[in-house]
């Protein structure tokens, strides 16, 4: 199963403020929707990597920068393009990785 990175504010904050496509996984050890998508997310990430980075945020750990984008659901994945929140989908309802691929695919469009 997938285990998210643990990695603080200000690291996300600059891997977000980077040029181009940077898209961050919200989610939480507790949260049973999480857990649910999680086995997927390997999957979704390998397919997003190829055109974008990758971040994984905490929500518990990471709540003022959640709560600085407005993120109040998990999980989450949000888009970022040139540091700037473009997209996201989830907001605590559960997911199914065919729903953030679809997404994400969209979103190059």
């Amino acid at each position: 199963m997938y285990q998210p990175e643990k990695h603080t504010n200000e690291e996300i904050q600059n891997f977000i403020d980077q040029p181009g496509r940077q898209l961050m996984f919200l989610s939480a050890d507790w949260c049973g929707d999480c857990k649910v998508i999680k086995p997927f997310v390997q999957g979704i990430k390998d397919e997003v990597s190829k055109t974008a980075g990758w971040i994984d945020a905490d929500r518990d750990d990471n709540l003022d920068l959640a709560t600085s984008y407005g993120l109040r659901g998990i999980p989450s994945f949000v888009l970022f393009v040139d540091g700037k929140k473009v997209d996201q989908i989830g907001h605590g309802e559960r997911l199914t990785p065919k729903q953030v691929t679809d997404w994400y695919e969209g979103t190059l469009q």
